[in-house]
C-alpha cells in the first residue's frame, strides 16, 4: 500500500466573483417576491426585510465586478489563465500579469483595472461618458453612499416650493427603474423610495451589460457564462 499522503501538496483558489452575482440575483428576486405579494401596510418587518434584499444585492454585485477583475490580474499572473483567457495570447497574458505584481496595483480602481487589462490586451477601451460605464459609476456611488452612509435632511413636501431639496441620487436614478412600492411618495428618494427590486434589477443588469462588453472587447467567452440561468431576475 502507498501512503500518498505523505509529501503530498493540495492548492485551492476560490472564485467568489460567481458566487457573488449568484447571491445578487437571489438577493433580488426575493425582493421581486416582496413586492408582487405586497399589500399596503405598516409591517415594518417586511419592509426591512425588503431592504435588506436590496441593499445586499447591491453590494454583491459591485463585489462581483471587483472580484472578476481581480481574478483575471491573479490567472494572470500566477500563469493559470482561463482556457477563454489563453486565446489573448502568451505575451499579453504575461503584460497582465506582471502589472498585477506591481505593488501599486492594489490602488487602482476597480474600473481603472478593467480599463487597465483592455490596455495591456491592445483593445478600445471603455468611454467613460456614456453606458454601460457611466452606469457603474453612479451604481458605485450608490454602493459607498450606503457603506458610509450619512445621515442628511432632505425637505420632501413644502408650503414653499424653493425648499424643498432632491437627493444627489434623484437626478441620476430617476427614471432608471421602478420605486419600491413599501413606502408612500412623501418618503425622500433616498434610500427609501430608490432602494427597490427594480434598483437591484438594474444593478445586475448594468454590471452584466459592463463585463460582457469587457469580455467582448477582449473576444473571449466571460467566465460566468455557465450560470446565466442562474441569473434571471423575475
Amino acid at each position: 500500500m502507498v501512503d500518498v499522503s505523505v509529501g503530498l501538496t493540495v492548492s485551492w483558489r476560490a472564485y467568489l466573483s460567481i458566487q457573488h452575482i449568484q447571491s445578487a440575483a437571489i438577493f433580488t428576486r426575493q425582493a421581486a417576491k416582496i413586492e408582487e405579494e405586497y399589500i399596503e401596510s405598516n409591517n415594518r418587518e417586511l419592509y426591512h426585510e425588503h431592504k435588506s434584499y436590496v441593499t445586499g444585492a447591491i453590494f454583491a454585485t459591485i463585489a462581483f465586478l471587483e472580484a472578476n477583475i481581480n481574478e483575471i490580474f491573479a490567472d494572470c499572473f500566477e500563469g493559470v489563465p482561463s482556457s477563454s483567457l489563453k486565446e489573448l495570447g502568451k505575451e499579453k497574458l504575461e503584460l497582465i500579469g506582471d502589472v498585477w505584481d506591481i505593488p501599486k496595483t492594489a490602488h487602482y480602481s476597480m474600473l481603472d483595472k478593467y480599463q487597465i487589462v483592455l490596455i495591456l490586451a491592445q483593445k478600445e477601451k471603455f468611454n467613460k461618458g456614456v453606458t454601460p460605464y457611466q452606469d457603474i459609476q453612479i451604481l458605485i456611488r450608490l454602493r459607498n453612499s450606503l457603506i458610509h452612509y450619512e445621515p442628511e435632511f432632505i425637505v420632501t413636501h413644502s408650503d414653499e416650493p424653493e425648499e424643498i431639496t432632491r437627493h444627489k441620487f434623484e437626478k441620476s436614478l430617476r427614471n432608471k427603474f421602478s420605486l419600491s412600492p413599501l413606502v408612500g411618495a412623501g418618503n425622500p428618494f433616498f434610500p427609501d423610495r430608490c432602494l427597490s427590486y427594480g434598483c437591484a434589477k438594474w444593478a445586475i443588469e448594468s454590471s452584466l451589460r459592463f463585463t460582457d462588453e469587457f469580455f467582448s472587447r477582449l473576444k473571449v467567452k466571460p467566465t460566468y457564462d455557465h450560470v446565466r440561468d442562474k441569473l434571471i431576475l423575475e
